[in-house]
């Protein structure tokens, strides 16, 4: 998480310094069926302050259409050519190596169908038959497809035996439901990657390039260009990996312990996408302490020592990051960070910060 050395928060607008978002949609812009609180306002206000806004997603399955509907059904501004998918970037990655209308075999949803299409690549999709063959195909493009069956694993599993060009979408182990957690893709290529002892280049978060075809969709630089996400291991492990600042909103399912057991540190922590509309107050080193705002924290032990003095939520948060961030850099270990980091999951999970 950067720091300023100054104690005022800046006069303009968090967003002011880029001319771009790339938005992760779980966690940031809905959860489940329902939009987060005030996230398609936040994103109406960027594109009508001339913030080109696209919408990166690690999900395959789904065709850009139906998520493009999804959000614009949520209030929030979204067409089909918002959509940056890994299903496009592993068809991208492929359409780079092969002809035109060369054979992919889609393993997965309609969206990795859909996405080998429009890059010009013909998708074969296994039937019920026996299938393609090696001859019939020049590549695999694995994604994510709730109809996938054992025999359509088999079948891949035998053509990529001849070493033909492999691509996964994404390497999720699991894919967040309303129940918990089911499979995600990332189970099913170890599965594939167990019985042919390679593994596939991956295109989706955390690694470059889904956020590199954002850029290209955008049509704008790395460094005027803003990652939100709220999941650190993809979304701001991703936006690090293509040289991309990121801010890591507070919406989702990670939280401050597992930040400061990671390797990362987010650029900005918000509480909600509408903190990219305010001035961003970091925090600044103060006398053995962080202080950001009115909070001042520091560490005594094991423990956090908050001073609240009229704070918010995302104040005190961002004071104890520094404080953790600052001690992971001394070499503290990381279970001892996960502890003190306790307290600013309750500051979170308490709703203490403003839109939670």
């Amino acid at each position: 998480m950067d720091t300023e050395t100054a104690t005022e928060a800046p006069a303009q607008p968090l967003i002011a310094g880029y001319d771009a978002v790339v938005c992760d949609l779980d966690g940031v812009v809905y959860r489940g069926a329902d939009a987060v609180p005030g996230s398609p306002e936040a994103l109406q206000d960027l594109v009508a302050r001339g913030i080109r806004v696209v919408y990166a997603t690690n999900n395959a399955s789904r065709v850009p259409t139906e998520v493009a509907a999804q959000i614009a059904g949520l209030g929030a501004p979204a067409t089909a050519s918002d959509i940056v998918s890994s299903a496009q970037a592993g068809a991208a990655r492929l359409a780079d190596d092969l002809p035109s209308g060369a054979a992919v075999l889609a393993l997965g949803g309609e969206g990795v169908v859909e996405a080998l299409r429009d890059a010009g690549l013909t998708p074969v999709v296994v039937g019920d038959d026996e299938g393609p063959g090696p001859d019939e195909v020049d590549a695999v493009l694995q994604g994510f497809g709730k109809d996938l069956r054992v025999r359509d694993f088999e079948r891949a599993t035998r053509l990529l035996t001849t070493g033909l060009p492999w691509v996964a979408t994404n390497d999720d182990a699991t894919l967040p439901l309303p129940w918990g957690q089911s499979p995600g893709n990332g189970a099913y290529v170890d599965l594939l990657a167990a019985a042919l002892g390679r593994r596939p280049h991956v295109v989706g978060k955390p690694h470059p390039p889904l956020y590199g075809l954002a850029l290209e969709r955008l049509g704008t630089t790395a460094a005027r260009t803003l990652a939100v996400g709220d999941r650190i291991g993809t979304d701001i492990v991703g936006a690090e990996a293509t040289g991309l600042d990121s801010a890591w909103v507070l919406t989702g399912v990670d939280r401050p312990s597992d930040l400061v057991v990671s390797e990362s540190s987010p650029t900005y922590v918000i509480a909600s996408l509408a903190e990219l509309l305010m001035p961003y107050a970091a925090p600044v080193a103060d006398a053995g302490g962080w202080r950001c705002g009115a909070a001042r924290v520091t560490r005594n032990g094991d423990d956090l020592v908050i001073e609240r003095r009229g704070a918010g939520g995302i104040q005190l948060v961002r004071a104890g990051l520094a404080a953790l961030l600052d001690a992971r850099g001394e070499g503290v270990p990381r279970e001892q960070l996960r502890r003190e980091a306790a307290t600013l999951d309750r500051l979170v999970d308490d709703s203490a910060t403003p839109t939670r």
